[in-house]
């Protein structure tokens, strides 16, 4: 029976400005072909764990509750480092919390209807936090599981990198025309993988771009296959976050503890936990009295462009708390030495050396321009030709857009359905 079906491709890290007919020729087509939504935001930080949560529940971390991709749990002293990433960290935080995330996933929504499939080939945490809850069909390298986390016995040997991208899609492609559900999801660890460990704009890079571009014609080929049975498909084709260049990596927590904050270097009483081009600081033990006194020291630091507190951090969406300092790196004016623009400081923990092996290489989790301008596009029902949004729009927009497809409500969501925003698009087709 047909009946209403979204298909998201999120290729991780892609920046607008990339989606060329030159470098993506089919997401140039596709972008011709419906809406482009030409002032798409990230969160903060725009980093990739904490953004599935956001595109799963249309909620910025402040709703769902995943700061980010690395996190300090509290410890007697202070705090300990977690990267939200790792497998083994999706149960450390339903311990922590005594729960998942605080609102429900897409694929939670529509288990009522034809369910969801989940194909991933992104980082653990990035994959299970897309659905906490464990409603949907996932395809991950960790762990392939049926509703309810039931294990089915299937293995995809895949790593990260475009190899891994196509043996997630082939099968990513099986399960959407077998399993024909109410809402699926592909997640492309490319361009994001070649991005970080490569220039910006070199032959690495752009080799990426053109191979997730392959990928996503496939599944536009499956796409149109559904509409051929009468289904009707929302096509959503997009990114989690920008890149920008790395300019230096600092290490912060290396500096507190030779500005005096820390009492020893790996102390547990102020911990850094790194976001790429932003960074949360968490004090406790001894040093949470001197919480505000670090703030005004890293307010004089020139590798430091914002310093974010309490109610600031409410306003980007993210979560306040009285332990806790969050940093956007510097950025800086012009491009890297191929000529991309946006560059921006990178902040570690305590390596010293990092910064000349990642400098013009591909970084984000900050406020830069470029790191907060992931891709949107969407074709389908609602969504005009040729049509281009100029009006600012956001990553929480992503999931009530398809319950809206899908004729469900969209309660508890910091986002809106895209598809309302109709009357602010106008004609792309004369400038291609």
């Amino acid at each position: 029976m047909a009946h209403r079906i979204a298909v998201t491709v999120m290729c991780d890290g892609n920046r607008p400005d990339f989606v060329t007919d030159e470098t993506t020729p089919v997401m140039a087509s596709l972008k011709r072909a419906g809406t482009w939504f030409a002032n798409q935001r990230g969160i903060f930080p725009s980093a990739t764990r904490a953004s599935s949560a956001s595109i799963a529940t249309g909620c910025h971390p402040l709703s769902h509750g995943l700061r980010g991709n690395c996190m300090g749990l509290p410890i007697d002293g202070g705090f300990e480092f977690h990267d939200a990433g790792k497998p083994e960290f999706f149960e450390t935080y339903r311990r922590h919390y005594g729960r998942m995330l605080a609102r429900p996933a897409v694929s939670e929504r529509v288990s009522g209807l034809y369910g969801s499939i989940i194909a991933s080939n992104a980082s653990p945490g990035a994959a299970f936090f897309h659905d906490s809850y464990s409603h949907a069909h996932m395809y991950h390298r960790e762990l392939c599981y049926a509703p309810g986390r039931i294990p089915t016995g299937e293995t995809l040997t895949t790593a990260a990198g475009h190899e891994g991208d196509a043996i997630v899609t082939r099968r990513f492609i099986e399960a959407l025309l077998e399993r024909r559900p109410s809402a699926a999801t592909l997640w492309l660890s490319e361009p994001d993988k070649s991005m970080h460990a490569a220039l910006l704009g070199s032959e690495v890079h752009l080799a990426a771009l053109a191979g997730a571009d392959r990928l996503v014609g496939q599944v536009a080929e499956a796409v149109e296959r559904l509409r051929d049975e009468g289904h009707e498909v929302l096509f959503i084709i997009g990114s989690d976050h920008g890149h920008e260049s790395v300019t230096e990596a600092i290490p912060v927590e290396r500096r507190l503890f030779e500005a005096g904050f820390k009492s020893s270097l790996e102390g547990p009483e102020i911990v850094v936990a790194p976001q790429g081009c932003a960074a949360f600081i968490h004090f406790g033990g001894e040093a949470s009295s001197r919480r505000r006194e670090a703030a005004d020291w890293l307010r004089q630091q020139p590798w430091v462009d914002d310093v974010f507190m309490g109610e600031d951090l409410a306003a980007l969406g993210q979560i306040p708390g009285d332990d806790l300092i969050a940093i956007d790196m510097a950025k800086t004016e012009g491009a890297n030495i191929n000529g991309v623009p946006g560059l921006s400081a990178m902040a570690v923990r305590f390596d010293e050396e990092i910064g000349e092996i990642r400098r013009d290489c591909g970084m984000h989790g900050g406020r830069g321009a470029y790191e907060t301008n992931p891709v949107l596009m969407m074709i389908g029902d609602g969504f005009e030709a040729g049509g281009l949004v100029a009006t600012q729009s956001s990553i929480t927009d992503i999931a009530p857009s398809i319950l809206h497809h899908l004729g469900l409500p969209a309660t508890e969501m910091d986002g809106g359905a895209l598809q309302n925003v109709r009357q602010d698009v106008t004609s792309m087709i004369a400038t291609g």
